[in-house]
């Protein structure tokens, strides 16, 4: 993997967002739920008014290739990133990356036209069809969302197994991610081309610090209807709900769950700070989007065009992944500064929700079978003696 090549791209995006942030910019879309404040007036935050949270938007233009010309090969990716956040936000850093690369590396002869904001598909089943059937070429999917077509990402969503985004990283860019991209591929037809890294996922709420399994006893939470995040969160005590994701916040803001769970970016860009007080960095997942492709359409490929796809995945993920850790830091100080309590966890108290899970992680163990669960485990503890 070119790592020099996908750091300088995300350093660069970064400091170019810091830049044009000191400049202002537009003001971010407003969130389902919520109607942004007309032009002349003064909306009352929840928190700090005078203080801006979130990155620079609308910094770069998605490129246009409807008249690529006959001659060009169009490669059609349909993301749920919006448009503004193209090039600045971890996602949006690894869309442009692997637009660029692609255009770069083909020197023309090959482009990638997004779509995004999910114009083209947005449930995992009108994804998977719309990959199988042609409609477009390229897709991303979370990792909670894999469960009716494979169970490749099951090592993703064992609860409290990853204790920082570089273990995640590591296990993605070695053995066990290789196998999860075999499975997925045998699985479903769909080739994995990168892995969006966006974080670890971390919990808020409305009323209290969570310091313990027992904090969380009794309190709706929304999470991923991925069983086994379910599973978790209830061994856990907590009251489980599965809002979908575009009614959280107004779920949020009207008090029909208390919190939710998802990486620090999520909470702000879908401006979930603003009706919540408290983020707990219960780091009990990682959060991956797997970028993929149709296997069908890329075995239609040439060895040349399949090479600057597969090295554009590598040098998009990478860029991804650097991103994320530059500015995950950055969103956490505006979110201080605007006036959030966020909460780290010391080790021991890790360990108690680690040790609280047990039924879980033997529903893991049972999905995975024994040998593979066990190469996860020790997968994971030497990535974590190299961290």
């Amino acid at each position: 993997m070119k790592r020099k090549f996908g750091r300088l791209l995300a350093l660069v995006a970064v400091f170019g967002l810091l830049c044009t942030s000191c400049l202002g910019g537009d003001e971010p879309a407003a969130p389902a739920g919520k109607s942004a404040a007309p032009s002349g007036t003064e909306e009352p935050p929840a928190g700090n008014g005078e203080v801006t949270v979130g990155l620079e938007r609308d910094v770069y233009a998605i490129p246009d290739y409807t008249n690529a010309g006959d001659d060009v090969r169009v490669v059609r990716l349909s993301v749920s990133m919006n448009a503004s956040d193209y090039g600045t936000s971890a996602s949006g850093v690894m869309v442009k990356t692997f637009v660029d690369r692609v255009e770069e590396l083909s020197g023309g002869k090959m482009v990638v036209q997004v779509f995004p904001a999910n114009q083209l598909a947005s449930t995992t089943d009108d994804i998977v069809n719309g990959l199988v059937t042609g409609a477009f070429e390229m897709s991303e999917v979370g990792q909670a969302n894999w469960g009716d077509y494979t169970t490749a990402f099951t090592p993703l969503n064992v609860p409290f197994l990853y204790p920082n985004e570089q273990t995640a990283y590591a296990i993605m860019s070695g053995e066990i991610g290789d196998g999860m991209r075999e499975q997925l591929l045998a699985d479903t037809g769909l080739r994995t081309v990168g892995f969006m890294h966006l974080g670890m996922r971390t919990l808020s709420n409305d009323s209290k610090e969570i310091h313990s399994p027992t904090d969380m006893k009794s309190m709706k939470l929304r999470v991923q209807s991925d069983p086994t995040q379910i599973a978790a969160f209830e061994e856990l005590g907590a009251s489980v709900m599965t809002t979908s994701f575009s009614e959280l916040f107004t779920a949020l803001q009207q008090g029909l769950c208390d919190g939710q769970d998802n990486p620090i970016i999520t909470i702000v860009s879908q401006k979930f700070y603003e009706v919540q007080n408290y983020i707990t960095m219960l780091n009990h997942l990682p959060n991956l989007s797997m970028v993929v492709m149709s296997d069908a359409y890329y075995q239609s490929l040439s060895a040349e065009e399949q090479g600057w796809i597969d090295q554009a995945g590598q040098d998009a993920t990478e860029a991804c992944y650097q991103t994320m850790l530059d500015t995950t830091q950055i969103l956490i100080d505006q979110l201080t500064d605007y006036g959030i309590d966020i909460t780290y966890l010391t080790d021991e108290e890790y360990q108690v929700f680690e040790d609280s899970v047990p039924n879980t992680w033997a529903m893991c163990e049972e999905a995975m079978g024994t040998d593979a669960w066990n190469e996860l485990l020790a997968a994971v503890e030497a990535a974590q003696s190299e961290a």
